[in-house]
């Protein structure tokens, strides 16, 4: 895996490091879970504010950005507002999306910003430069939540995101059978092994996708994503326990 620090973690490093979402409306939802998942054994914190009320109010988001880098001390924070069309909570218009995650940016609070590639290729934009610039890594994402592209497709993509900018390459789709999340693991183990300078996430979705959000430490996610233990962002999401013990099971061993 290619190795990528984030804070005090080194994503790419040992086994893929576990992060959960942080999804609530008001601000006395977004403390409280903030509180509660900081004291989860997550190494890293998604807060999902697609689903936040106050997302029009950039005065609001800076507070808000505050309490939750307060709440939850020195874990890496992802911000992330994900698009309805992209299985996300409400809908946002491409200048506002841009500026929003732009204001994210600026706060300081924040150690990753996610940027969906097709916002990013809607208009010419230097908000990945911007993100560089403030020290801010980029995770470049694609959600498919209708089905599995063919394998040189999901390839293609996971490298486009490279040259386009993406500190972190994340690709995630909707399986409609194993053979499918299969597929997923090929493509994952063609990625680690063909182009390891690229620090990738590739997530095979939904209940036939649970393994690939298991095995990133053989197929070469940097980072998998679990459930916070009362909401889930995706479907398919696993329990952090039993995410990091079958981690231990089918992660490589040390030799004796």
């Amino acid at each position: 895996m290619s190795e990528l620090k984030v804070r005090n973690l080194e994503l790419g490093k040992g086994k893929p490091k576990v992060c959960v979402p942080l999804v609530a409306k008001n601000f006395e939802e977004l403390f409280s879970e903030a509180i509660r998942l900081s004291k989860l054994d997550c190494d890293v914190i998604e807060w999902r504010a697609d689903y936040f009320m106050y997302i029009h109010d950039a005065r609001f988001m800076k507070k808000a950005a505050y309490f939750v880098r307060y709440a939850i001390d020195d874990k890496p924070l992802i911000f992330t507002y994900r698009t309805l069309q992209e299985g996300g909570g409400q809908h946002i218009e491409l200048d506002e999306y841009l500026e929003l995650n732009r204001t994210m940016i600026d706060t300081g609070y924040i150690d990753m910003v996610d940027l969906e590639l097709e916002m990013l290729l809607e208009r010419p934009t230097d908000i990945l430069d911007y993100s560089k610039r403030k020290s801010v890594r980029a995770i470049v994402s694609k959600h498919n939540n209708h089905f599995t592209p063919k394998k040189e497709h999901m390839e293609e993509t996971i490298k486009d995101m490279y040259d386009f900018g993406g500190d972190v390459c994340k690709l995630a789709v909707t399986p409609s059978d194993l053979s499918d999340m299969l597929s997923v693991l090929e493509v994952s183990n063609n990625i680690q092994e063909d182009y390891p300078d690229i620090p990738f996430v590739l997530i095979s979705m939904g209940e036939f996708g649970q393994l690939s959000r298991m095995t990133g430490e053989l197929f070469g996610s940097v980072m998998t994503y679990a459930s916070n233990g009362k909401k889930s962002s995706a479907p398919g999401q696993l329990p952090i326990s039993v995410v990091r013990d079958a981690m231990e099971v089918i992660g490589y061993k040390n030799e004796e």
